[in-house]
């Protein structure tokens, strides 16, 4: 037993010997690969800034007629809805007979400023109804311009404008129309108004609902009495005439000349006298 233990270590060197072990290094962790450089992004190209689009008023409204049908602005307004009283008053006034047969028999365009009832809603109570016949006839023809205007177009239009009640001189009937962006104003002179809505439009005609009723100052305000005429000069007395047709000219004397005549009347007598104590 002694023997073996004594060998034990011999044994052990032997085995080490024959069978060395080798180091081995820990397992590693496979390399990542590093990251490649890149090129910095280049920025998107934007588009160019655009200003944003002008609103356009509200469409109430109505494709144009078809090819070859008559145009009926009564028949345009009772379909949109809502101007019961302006229809009342082109029917009362005639006036729709007007536009229905400048439309459909030449080529004159128009252009109708419409105002929704509540327009009309607005008005001091009993204002229609102090108008004579004539003025209605001429408060629903004031609300018409004899010519066609696009919404486009009111940036360019030339103030004051004509209206079918009469001219644009200040005793008459214009109106002064002003644009704001989008916005459309309407000035009478006693009303100011704003385009709310294109009711109808096509090449002929162009239909805007307005949120006032367009009085014409010509309602309110008294014209300038005209100028009196000139007094007339004197006239010159007629020559009195003889019974022999003859004229006879009117004796005009001053003073100085009517004393002569009394003194040469005067020495006359005298010398008379004188001739009878002689």
């Amino acid at each position: 037993m002694r023997t073996m233990l004594s060998s034990f270590p011999l044994l052990v060197m032997f085995f080490i010997h024959c069978n060395p072990i080798s180091a081995q290094s820990p397992a590693q962790a496979p390399a990542l690969p590093l990251p490649q450089p890149q090129a910095p992004a280049l920025p998107l190209p934007q588009a160019p800034a655009q200003a944003p689009a002008l609103p356009q008023p509200q469409v109430t409204a109505l494709a144009p007629a078809p090819s070859g049908t008559p145009t009926n602005v009564t028949a345009i307004l009772e379909k949109a809805r809502g101007y019961s009283i302006f229809i009342k008053l082109l029917k009362s006034t005639e006036v729709d007979s007007h536009i229905y047969s400048q439309l459909n028999n030449s080529n004159v365009g128009l252009t109708i400023f419409a105002p929704a009832d509540s327009a009309f809603s607005g008005l001091k109570s009993g204002t229609l109804n102090a108008f004579s016949a004539g003025q209605q006839t001429q408060l629903t023809q004031f609300h018409i311009i004899p010519s066609f205007i696009s919404f486009s177009q009111f940036q360019t239009v030339t103030n004051p404008l004509s209206t079918e009640a009469g001219g644009n001189k200040d005793n008459e009937f214009p109106i002064n129309i002003t644009t704001s962006g989008s916005q459309v104003n309407i000035t009478t002179g006693i009303v100011n108004a704003t385009v709310t809505g294109i009711v109808y439009t096509d090449n002929q005609l162009a239909v805007y609902q307005v949120d006032k009723v367009l009085l014409p100052m010509h309602f309110y305000v008294t014209p300038a009495p005209a100028p009196a005429p000139a007094p007339s000069k004197p006239k010159k007395p007629a020559p009195i005439t003889s019974s022999t047709g003859s004229s006879v000219a009117s004796v005009n004397t001053s003073g100085a000349v009517q004393q002569a005549l009394d003194a040469i009347f005067f020495l006359v007598a005298v010398s008379s006298a004188l001739s009878l104590y002689l």
